[in-house]
């Protein structure tokens, strides 16, 4: 047979490996049944130990079967009908067509049975020389109805093989039959259960695919066999029992295995190589070949398998659909695969050939994906850079797309209305007149120019009202939903525990500074509800001043820096969207801005000239220090009668003495003689009355002449 001649077979869907269990089965029937008869209660009756005594029930006169096996329970053992063989092609061919099978059947699943083909020696007899057979068995690991098995010869090299001849015992009723057994099994029968054969005829370079089909599975194995030439899967000296296996081992024949492909596996094939029983080796090899698609005298290495010795199986993994040349050897005594025409002490070993179809690819997914790879990598190489181009041309225009539409958004000028006054409370510290008269610009611009209340100490403390500082600042802190803090470097230093701790801030007005207690209330607020106090309170700083201290900075409140900010500023207290991404404006006048900026650069004058200027304003808490307020140049109001001297003193917020009350006169001339024994330095609040010498004079004057009196506010 030429070694690149075509097997042409469809491979079938996979199952379980065949293996010999013939050895172990007869090793562990002899142990159980021996452990088990032992094991019974001296009380049990031979009919309960029969339950657990199994009894081999195959007999058969045609020595074709003696590797069969039918266990039953010895209580089942006498019973008729434990099995039926098929003998024949006949009967066999007769027992499968009552169960209407297709051509095609799937393949059996894994565990069920098991399909091993291995040769068979026959030596020199009286009636023929020495031959080979096939020895087919099935062995049956779960319940079965029926095993059969049919002989297909795929191809032959000349007409000796019989099975590959067309001769006229193999049609029956017009119909060709190819070679086959059966047996059909009780529902009695223990398993696993063996059916073997071993007289099909083995012709040397003949290929032979071996069905094993099942009922009522209707499932099928298959195996495809060759042998290479007869002398070399058995040579004389491997068979001739006269020669020891010493003699053999010194020798070392050379010989060369039968091949059996077996395509029970899902993703891979079995190959079980075949040999004499007394051949030696250390390894058995096999190269895989895989003829072009296009042309069938090129073929290319594919694998290189190896088998040790005494394995006779290797699981050839990963195939495409395609033709395939599988050639095995043993390496003997230095052979090579193949030796070159002018080579000199080369010899060749025995080499046994067969060639496939592989019809459908049998891999795992990984090796498919890698292969996929391997032979579209270009094509795949391309895809991948066009979708990551794409997915980047992509991106980069929805990057351009949404930045256009923020910045548009952000030039986009939306009015809003604001129609409710905010009552907000300016919570900061007396730096310095000049400071606090930033703050005022801040107060007047937010009530002119932002739709805000603000409510400003100076303007609810010093009032005519008996106001009590801590209690004014509790009800602003619990009530209002909005508040401003102004950092400046007092402010800064008053934050500062340490420094705090020993110096404190001297008192410049009427009342205490009230931004240390407000300051302690608003971080343990911000401290307890964050995501609330990040709502409901802003820092405020002018370009001038120090930046926020720490332990306030770490609350995370909105920072404002004044007076760029101020529409900002603005937007959060209306609870507006105030990022910056938005582009807010308000309608602040320029002049206003100038007089604010104006105000902020007087201050940054000032402490630029006076460095030292916070030295008499934070003192240490041991000095007692006594507020000293300087007399200003008096503001003068004429007034020619009693309204025009309520309006004047309701103007600086001045009591007015009620008209014709003796007490008032009291208390007038009382505050006369304070104001006349007071040193010139001290300021007055209320209305200077006139000297004590004028008193009566004044009166009268009043009374004759009726002018116009004139109301002095220091």
């Amino acid at each position: 047979m030429s070694p690149f001649s075509v097997t042409n077979f469809r491979t079938f869907l996979p199952t379980g490996c065949p293996t010999n269990l013939l050895y172990f089965y007869s090793i562990s029937f002899l142990i159980t049944t021996s452990s088990l008869v032992y094991s019974l209660p001296a009380t049990s009756s031979a009919r309960n130990a029969s339950d657990y005594v199994l009894r081999n029930v195959f007999e058969n006169q045609d020595q074709c079967y003696k590797d069969s096996f039918v266990y039953v329970k010895d209580v089942d053992a006498g019973k008729s009908k434990l099995f039926t063989t098929y003998p024949t092609t006949k009967e066999c061919s007769n027992r499968l067509k009552l169960n209407d099978l297709p051509d095609k059947l799937p393949t059996c699943p894994p565990g069920l049975v098991d399909l091993e083909v291995i040769p068979a020696y026959f030596g020199l007899s009286q009636l023929s020389y020495p031959y080979a057979n096939l020895n087919i068995s099935v062995m049956a690991h779960s319940p079965v109805d029926t095993i059969a098995f049919r002989l297909h010869c795929l191809h032959a090299s000349d007409g000796s093989d019989v099975y590959c001849s067309d001769l006229k015992d193999m049609y029956i009723n017009g119909v060709k039959e190819w070679p086959c057994r059966a047996i059909q099994l009780s529902t009695k029968v223990q398993y696993p259960a063996r059916f073997s054969y071993a007289c099909f005829r083995l012709t040397s370079y003949s290929v032979y695919a071996i069905n094993a089909t099942v009922l009522p599975q209707k499932c099928r194995v298959t195996t495809i066999v060759t042998a290479p030439r007869f002398e070399e899967l058995y040579p004389d000296m491997l068979v001739d029992p006269s020669i020891s296996k010493k003699e053999i081992a010194t020798k070392d024949p050379f010989w060369a295995p039968m091949i059996a492909v077996d395509f029970s596996d899902e993703n891979a094939i079995w190959i079980r190589l075949g040999k004499a029983p007394r051949a030696e080796c250390d390894t058995i090899n096999v190269n895989v070949y895989k003829e072009h698609d296009d042309d069938s005298e090129k073929v290319n290495f594919v694998a290189a398998l190896s088998i040790k010795c005494p394995e006779t199986a290797i699981k050839w993994e990963n195939q495409k659909a395609g033709k395939y040349l599988l050639s095995a050897y043993v390496l003997i005594r230095g052979c090579k695969f193949i030796c070159e025409p002018n080579a000199r002490g080369c010899t060749q070993c025995f080499r046994t050939h067969l060639n496939l179809v592989i019809h459908e690819t049998r891999a795992s997914l990984t090796w498919l994906t890698v292969q996929k790879i391997k032979d579209y990598g270009l094509e795949i190489f391309l895809a991948i850079v066009s979708i990551l181009s794409i997915g980047c041309v992509v991106v980069i225009v929805a990057v351009i797309v949404f930045l256009h539409k923020k910045r548009q958004e952000a030039n986009r000028v939306q009015e809003i209305r604001l129609s409710d006054f905010v009552k907000t409370m300016l919570v900061y510290a007396d730096d310095s007149e000049l400071h606090t008269n930033c703050v005022k610009h801040l107060v007047d611009n937010l009530r002119h120019c932002s739709t805000v209340e603000p409510i400003f100490d100076l303007e609810k403390l010093i009032t005519a009202e008996q106001v009590v500082p801590s209690r004014w600042l509790i009800e602003q802190l619990s009530t209002l939903q909005k508040f401003i803090i102004v950092i400046s470097d007092c402010a800064v230093r008053i934050l500062d525990s340490e420094a705090s701790e020993t110096h404190h801030l001297v008192q410049s007005r009427p009342f205490s500074d009230l931004f240390g207690p407000a300051m302690d209330i608003i971080i343990g607020d911000a401290t307890r509800r964050p995501e609330e106090a990040r709502k409901k309170y802003a820092i405020a700083r002018f370009e001038i001043s120090p930046e926020v201290p720490a332990n306030l900075a770490i609350l995370r409140l909105p920072t404002f820096i004044l007076p760029k900010d101020f529409s900002r500023l603005t937007a959060f207290l209306h609870s507006l969207d105030y990022g910056e991404t938005f582009n807010i404006t308000s309608n602040i006048s320029k002049c206003r801005l100038d007089d604010w900026a104006l105000a902020i650069y007087r201050t940054t004058i000032f402490t630029r000239e006076n460095p030292n200027w916070i030295d008499t304003r934070w003192k240490p808490k041991d000095e007692q220090d006594v507020m000293n307020l300087k007399r200003e140049t008096p503001v003068t109001f004429t007034y020619s009668n009693e309204e025009g001297r309520i309006a004047a003193s309701k103007k600086f917020n001045l009591i007015p003495p009620k008209e014709g009350s003796e007490v008032d006169e009291v208390e007038e001339g009382e505050i006369s003689q304070k104001e006349a024994s007071a040193p010139d330095d001290e300021t007055a609040f209320l209305i200077k009355p006139p000297a004590l010498d004028d008193i009566s004079d004044s009166d009268e004057d009043e009374e004759e002449d009726q002018g116009s009196n004139t109301i002095v506010a220091l």
